[in-house]
């Protein structure tokens, strides 16, 4: 692989103050790149009893206010812990605003805070916000059910009152130990291994040569990596790509910070082929549209990130993309 004119991509962000210059010798360092790639052993499971507390719980309806809802209706296993819809429906049976989110590796993220705007400080705090004001809560119709009733119906269960002494030994059972076991839970969602994971470990056959192309193209001309690099495929941090008008994202937290405005968390690139639509509100069908997204650079404003740079790319190089990307989530025989 030729990353000669990444060089040239990485010392533009530079010289913008975008990243940092230890990105320069991973574009000139093939092998090296490839090993900032390689993923790590799965995280250590402290509690397994909280775990398979917390795994019964995201999948309970019981968990909503209706009773018709479990935070396992928005993201779905066999769709890479999301959704194929651009919004779910909520628990008031309304349109959610936002595409779900994938799970995917979340418990390795670098930072706690969580959601595309995010306004959760901690996988608890937002399984504790969606189930008393948020997504399964009612609360967008006349008979909003208060968390109080919801914490009885598992306390008032022996099964689930066994599990809970089990999991946290002379805890309560209320809305925070519930969470508590559900992010939990959350923190073991692990990326399938991926063709792409073989490639790293040494076999040469396991992605295409058209992936290869499309990782070089990843990592130099089409800047990809400046926000999805490493190997969850994401740096955790909020940027306005040009998508949205009218939500604005962290802006909405962080006022008084211009670089936050329609700024939204990156998501993990994992498994992403499994999960269209895409961007926080579902607005690109396909992965070639993404990639056609970043080439025109979307909304010309000024909390746009420097980071979006002019790329123009031939119908070959976005197929390469396409590809490459393709090979972040298992295999089509192994779903």
């Amino acid at each position: 692989m030729r990353f000669a004119h990444a060089y040239t991509a990485v010392a533009v962000l530079i010289a913008l103050g975008s990243i940092g210059h230890v990105d320069v010798a991973r574009a000139q360092a093939p092998s090296a790149l490839k090993d900032q790639y390689r993923r790590p052993p799965a995280r250590p499971v402290e509690n397994k009893a909280l775990v398979e507390l917390g795994r019964e719980l995201f999948a309970d309806k019981q968990l909503s206010a209706s009773g018709k809802t479990a935070c396992l209706s928005c993201h779905l296993p066999d769709d890479a812990w999301s959704v194929r819809e651009a919004r779910s429906t909520n628990d008031s049976g309304k349109l959610t605003s936002r595409k779900s989110q994938t799970l995917i590796g979340i418990g390795h993220a670098s930072s706690p805070i969580n959601g595309w705007d995010g306004r959760n400080p901690t996988l608890e705090a937002q399984a504790k916000s969606s189930v008393a004001t948020g997504s399964m809560s009612m609360r967008e119709t006349p008979t909003p059910v208060a968390v109080e009733v919801i914490e009885q119906r598992f306390r008032s269960n022996p099964t689930y009152v066994a599990k809970f002494n089990a999991a946290l030994p002379g805890a309560p059972i209320n809305i925070d130990t519930i969470v508590q076991a559900v992010a939990a839970f959350e923190r073991t969602i692990e990326p399938e291994q991926a063709p792409f994971d073989r490639w790293i470990a040494g076999d040469e056959a396991a992605i295409s040569t058209s992936a290869k192309r499309g990782f070089e193209l990843f990592n130099g001309k089409g800047l990809c990596f400046a926000c999805h690099g490493g190997w969850r495929f994401t740096d955790d941090k909020f940027h306005d790509i040009g998508t949205s008008t009218t939500d604005r994202g962290r802006g909405a937290t962080l006022k008084d910070d211009p670089q936050m405005q329609f700024a939204f968390k990156t998501p993990t690139l994992r498994s992403v082929a499994q999960r269209p639509p895409y961007m926080n509100n579902g607005s690109a069908a396909t992965l070639e549209d993404v990639v056609r997204h970043y080439e025109k650079g979307g909304i010309d404003r000024p909390s746009r990130s420097p980071l979006l740079q002019p790329i123009k790319l031939n119908d070959q190089e976005r197929r390469d993309l396409v590809a490459f990307m393709e090979t972040l989530g298992p295999s089509a025989a192994t779903r």
